[in-house]
């Protein structure tokens, strides 16, 4: 079965920029894996730091959703 390209988003940040890599036919099913990772991500990075400036990764899951449509 062969694939569409994928599709790269850049997310600048102050740190540095985050770039995601998504193929471009996700399912809905892989979507909302993909949701539940990012969130799982952005947890484990808000416990690393008492910073409430992560809040940006808990908008990966939904840029990463409405990018994959």
């Amino acid at each position: 079965m062969a694939h569409a390209p994928a599709t790269r988003q850049t997310i600048k940040l102050d740190e540095g920029d985050v770039t995601i890599l998504l193929p471009a036919d996700l399912s809905q099913k892989s979507i909302g894996i993909l949701r539940i990772r990012i969130e799982m991500l952005a947890a484990e990075l808000g416990s690393k730091s008492n910073n409430d400036d992560q809040s940006y990764l808990r908008g990966l899951a939904g840029l990463a959703a409405h990018v994959a449509n």
